[in-house]
């Protein structure tokens, strides 16, 4: 999603489902749209994109609509559409979110999307780096189970994070699928500064009220 808005697509439109997808579709142009999604890591088939953000060029999605269907991170979104404010992190684009709830003045939840359904470290360890940067390095009193463990990982691990991201299950299987390239590309911290935020079914660009 981030990598999607920072080459130049209009929107990322998450959906949960395949059906979703192409009833969305077959409202729109086909030359303004494409369909990006997997199923267990694989491109779905006829879709223009798969999962990797390397397919994600500025000649594939600029000035397009992504509609996009995952097995995980869209199924996130679209169970979280009630909030007040939703924005899409990840460690590419880290500070960005920082900066951003730091302006907000509500209670902030961090959603993880999960991996099949279950705990993915990679996710737990860019939530408590989120967490850690949020907190300027001195831990709240009260705070969540959830939260303490991200934290308390990320403490843990910051110091060599790169090997700690390398050796988790998740990265395991997409190295085994041929994607290991995208590793590198998805752990660098702050390399990114888009910030989507969700609005109308869509995630665009955030533009910080005049």
């Amino acid at each position: 999603i981030v990598t999607a808005l920072d080459r130049g697509a209009r929107a990322v439109l998450p959906v949960s489902d395949m059906a979703e997808a192409g009833r969305i579709a077959a409202n729109l142009d086909p030359d303004v749209y494409r369909l990006g999604g997997e199923r267990d890591g694989e491109k779905i088939d006829g879709y223009h994109l798969g999962n990797s953000p390397r397919e994600y060029t500025q000649d594939a999605v600029h000035q397009r609509d992504l509609i996009l269907n995952t097995t995980n991170g869209t199924r996130a979104f679209t169970r979280a559409t009630e909030a007040k404010h939703l924005v899409a992190g990840c460690f590419l684009n880290a500070e960005r979110v920082v900066d951003f709830v730091r302006t907000v003045d509500d209670e902030v939840t961090i959603v993880c999307a999960g991996s099949r359904n279950r705990l993915a470290l990679e996710d737990t360890l860019c939530a408590g780096l989120l967490l850690d940067r949020l907190w300027a390095h001195e831990k709240p009193t009260l705070l969540t189970d959830s939260a303490h463990t991200a934290y308390t990982l990320y403490r843990t691990d910051r110091n060599d994070l790169s090997s700690a991201l390398r050796t988790t299950n998740h990265a395991e299987r997409l190295k085994q699928k041929g994607f290991g390239d995208d590793l590198e590309y998805c752990f660098r911290t702050d390399a990114l500064s888009v910030l989507p935020y969700y609005s109308d079914n869509r995630l665009q660009r955030y533009q910080r009220p005049q």
